[in-house]
């Protein structure tokens, strides 16, 4: 019995030092000791296979010249013929002036040329007893080369036909009345006129001149502001015929006879 009673102790010892040892073991494994960091993974980026682009190249541009165009526009005056009962606006330094022509064959009656500007640039043809005179204008007109253009206007009341063909550098333009558009004296008018091509304002500026073309009551024109055109009576000699019809040159070079049986003078 006391062999057993002494060795209960060092049991109980032996116990004591293994519960020890294993709570040693249990504090350790979970202890709060220095931690290694966990570093993260990185991918690299995909190499690119893409290749180099050029930088666009700069183009400078040089400065366009500007031309400027001025467009001279004139004064312009009333003017107009008593007699014949027409009148129209025109610049201030033009001088028109009528004369009777030598008339056309086979023609009995008064045909008068109005001059607006010189050698047949710009001119009326006024005249009366027609029978359809008229249109021998318009079949002379449809006669240019190249073709005209062919439009109907009306003027301060009145219709005409407009012709209007370009060649050689020259515009040509012919209003032709119409016959139910005659006035009280029994006149009928063409007013014709060849503008300079390279000049982009001439046309233009003569087109305004035969909008303001008008016919008045005998009655009226009198009264009606206006510097009379001055009208040139026939050399002495002439007679009763008077200055030829004017010849124009047709678009294509032409020429037309001053005694053609129309009378017209369409186109230069």
């Amino acid at each position: 019995m006391r062999n057993l009673s002494m060795r209960y102790p060092g049991i109980f010892l032996l116990l004591a030092v293994i519960a020890c040892i294993l709570i040693a073991g249990c504090t350790q494994s979970s202890g709060s000791g220095p931690v290694t960091p966990t570093v993260p993974a990185t991918t690299a980026p995909p190499a690119t296979t893409a290749e180099p682009v050029d930088p666009t190249p700069v183009v400078l541009s040089t400065p366009q010249e500007v031309v400027t165009i001025v467009h001279q526009v004139s004064l312009v005056k009333d003017v107009k013929d008593s007699e014949r009962l027409f009148s129209l606006q025109v610049p201030v330094e033009w001088s028109p002036s009528t004369y009777r022509l030598d008339n056309p064959e086979n023609f009995i009656g008064f045909m008068y040329q109005t001059d607006l500007r010189k050698n047949n640039t710009f001119y009326i043809h006024t005249f009366s007893n027609y029978h359809s005179r008229e249109q021998n204008y318009r079949d002379e007109c449809k006669r240019w080369v190249p073709a005209p253009n062919v439009s109907v206007v009306t003027i301060n009341g009145l219709i005409f036909d407009r012709f209007e063909s370009t060649a050689n550098g020259t515009t040509n333009v012919t209003y032709v009345m119409r016959q139910t558009d005659m006035n009280e004296r029994g006149y009928l008018s063409v007013l014709a006129f060849s503008a300079n091509a390279s000049n982009r304002f001439e046309a233009e500026d003569y087109d305004k001149v035969v909008t303001s073309f008008r016919y008045y009551g005998k009655d009226k024109v009198s009264t009606m502001p206006g510097q009379e055109i001055t009208f040139i009576l026939p050399e002495p000699g002439e007679a009763g015929n008077m200055r030829s019809a004017s010849g124009r040159s047709s678009s294509t070079g032409s020429s037309s006879s001053s005694k053609s049986s129309s009378g017209s003078t369409c186109g230069r």
